[in-house]
């Protein structure tokens, strides 16, 4: 195996090359024809220097002595262009496995508690045998989280197993059981990444939200991680609660040295639907933040979206400048999988109701409902689906519609408009809205 490189797919007319970090490049016949015979070698290979510094800096390869230049990321525009019942992959790229129900938390916006509260928690066994039948898929990444998954004795077990299959993993984790012992077993087992909850920066806050003292813990964590040379990265539910305090969280995450945060949009999990609707963010406020983060000078540290707030970045962007931005927005039944505590297989954790189930991951044949599931094949053509004023927008191909888990929360309709999208209104919205 070339270095850096944990697993390389043929996809069609490329190939598709997956890194230790969780990065996903693609290659045509004629690139890969280059990196295969030149990748391995000793020395950089200037007769190729732009090529391989990419390779380089996107960590698929390395040479004596080269230091890679920055260079702009490349994102596949394969989503934006689909609308098909078909994969755009042969198989998921990433499976987020809910190994526990089992939390030391009472978040009330968890999608996993209340669904799961009676599930049987599988065994080591049976979690290895999942595993095992996602990596012969295709799947790339796994992505531990709960509950929280830290609760889980064989967590380190697990996680060697699925390095043992030439596959990675990520945890995702709210700190609170963390200890250094486990990290520095994590790290042998492979673990290059680490996403840790934290919803703001002020203590009060926070731990209002999760729970007395976590905020310490999240700290606490991210100190020992980065001591470990873990990558550190947060994941944020934005909410009313936190939406004026988010420019301080970013503030103040550059000043940790944390290098990634992603801001993603509350869904409704235990909520009362009033309740729900009373903490969703509002567009323009949402939006207004965004924008903010697009024009502060210091990309320290880089702030994601999560696909349920692509509809509020476009209030910020022109068509000329939303042709340059790789946002395709959901990618439900395209990249990803959601397993269950109890096996059973859901699109996404935002659609965690039973009438999503598409299966289960212990007893079920995933090629078969990876191609062939009706709620997937469905959900692939959520743009020729969705119903009202969405389906009629200049910017469907890039928001693919918003959340359908939103959507579904609020009107009980997987296909209905995101209504809760003022794009209209925005200051470069379409008129046709």
């Amino acid at each position: 195996m070339i270095r850096g490189v944990v697993k390389i797919t043929k996809e069609g007319n490329h190939y598709v090359l997956f890194n230790k970090r969780g990065m996903v490049l693609e290659l045509s016949l004629e690139e890969y024809a280059v990196f295969k015979k030149f990748a391995s070698r000793h020395n950089f290979p200037k007769q190729h220097k732009e090529f391989f510094n990419k390779l380089c800096y996107y960590e698929m390869t390395d040479f004596a002595g080269y230091t890679p230049k920055k260079v702009p990321v490349e994102y596949s525009q394969k989503l934006l262009r689909h609308n098909s019942h078909k994969p755009v992959f042969k198989s998921p790229i990433v499976a987020h496995l809910g190994i526990t129900s089992a939390c030391n938390m009472s978040c009330q916006y968890c999608s996993i508690r209340k669904p799961y509260r009676q599930a049987r928690e599988l065994s080591t066994g049976e979690w290895k045998k999942i595993i095992k039948k996602l990596v012969n898929l295709g799947v790339f990444q796994i992505g531990f989280t709960g509950g929280e998954p830290t609760l889980r004795k064989d967590l380190v077990e697990l996680a060697n197993y699925v390095t043992s299959l030439n596959c990675t993993f990520n945890l995702t984790t709210n700190c609170w059981s963390i200890e250094k012992g486990l990290i520095s077993n994590l790290k042998k087992a492979g673990m290059r990444q680490c996403q840790v909850s934290l919803d703001s920066h002020i203590p009060e806050i926070n731990d209002k939200l999760r729970a007395e003292g976590s905020f310490e813990r999240v700290k606490k964590t991210m100190h020992l991680l980065k001591e470990q040379g873990i990558t550190v990265g947060v994941d944020c539910v934005v909410s009313r609660n936190n939406l004026e305090f988010i420019p301080g969280l970013v503030d103040w995450l550059g000043k940790q040295g944390v290098p990634f945060l992603t801001l993603i949009k509350i869904k409704q999990g235990d909520l009362s639907l009033e309740k729900f609707k009373s903490l969703l963010p509002d567009y323009d406020s949402y939006a207004r933040l965004i924008e903010q983060l697009c024009n502060r000078e210091n990309n320290n540290p880089c702030v994601t979206l999560d696909c349920g707030s692509v509809s509020n970045l476009e209030y910020s962007l022109s068509p000329d400048e939303l042709k340059q931005v790789p946002i395709a927005g959901c990618p439900v039944g395209h990249t990803l999988l959601s397993v269950a505590p109890n096996g059973d297989m859901k699109p996404c954790v935002a659609l965690s109701a039973s009438e999503f189930k598409i299966g289960n991951a212990l007893t079920d044949n995933l090629r078969d409902i990876w191609n062939n599931n009706p709620c997937l094949q469905a959900l692939r053509q959520v743009k020729a689906r969705v119903l009202g004023s969405c389906g009629e927008c200049e910017r469907l191909d890039h928001c693919r519609a918003g959340c359908r888990g939103i959507a579904y929360s609020l009107y009980q309709n997987l296909w209905i408009s995101d209504y809760t999208c003022k794009f209209g209104g925005g200051k470069n919205g379409s008129e046709s809205r």
